[in-house]
């Protein structure tokens, strides 16, 4: 510490040169604490974004994109393409092109008109962004069928989903956290202590 900074201490004088404290400091830790209260995950029911990563058929195509559940366990909005295979023509499903979808904590279906639906089945709830990562169901319990009425008719032809997850992105909620501890520390490091003689 400086000779003048430590004089300054001990007279009293309430501004002693880079140890600030006051009015100003106060705001300052008070702003970064409320900041990172309000960016802390949390598992509170709201609407929740989940992007699907990994998602491949049994034909080897991919199934991409994201979709929102809300707090009731419906889907909300979604944008999900398949992709072309065989008799399979790839689809997008999206919230403009679906005549029919149906929903629940742990499942979203899909059938644009009655010639195709895309039914995939979750591990965990989907109204709880927790854990981030949410496995689908395979062995049968998730699917495209296309050509099939609904896939009630045996005529169409099915693909299985094998792999793939649903994640839930948190990366700005993170970034914003780490912010605010950097405000707090910033601001603590900034609060003078006393000087005891």
């Amino acid at each position: 510490m400086k000779p003048s900074t430590l004089s300054a201490l001990r007279s009293g004088d309430p501004s002693p040169g880079p140890l600030r404290s006051g009015p100003l400091s106060a705001g300052v830790l008070t702003a970064a604490c409320v900041l990172c209260v309000a960016t802390a995950p949390t598992t509170a029911h709201a609407d929740v974004l989940w992007w699907l990563t990994g998602a491949a058929f049994d034909d080897g195509t991919l199934l991409s994109g994201e979709f929102t559940t809300n707090v009731y366990g419906y889907v909300s909005s979604w944008n999900l393409t398949t992709e072309t295979n065989g008799v399979f023509t790839g689809y997008d499903y999206t919230n403009g092109g679906i005549d029919y979808s149906a929903s629940g904590s742990h499942f979203i279906d899909f059938q644009p008109g009655y010639f195709s639906d895309l039914h995939i089945v979750f591990q965990d709830d989907l109204t709880i962004p927790s854990p981030e990562i949410n496995p689908i169901v395979t062995g049968g319990a998730s699917y495209e069928c296309q050509g099939s009425y609904s896939c009630f008719v045996p005529a169409g032809a099915t693909r299985y989903l094998v792999s793939g997850e649903a994640v839930v992105p948190e990366p700005a909620a993170w970034g914003l956290m780490l912010v605010g501890f950097a405000g707090v520390g910033c601001a603590l490091r900034r609060v003078a202590r006393p000087v005891t003689a």
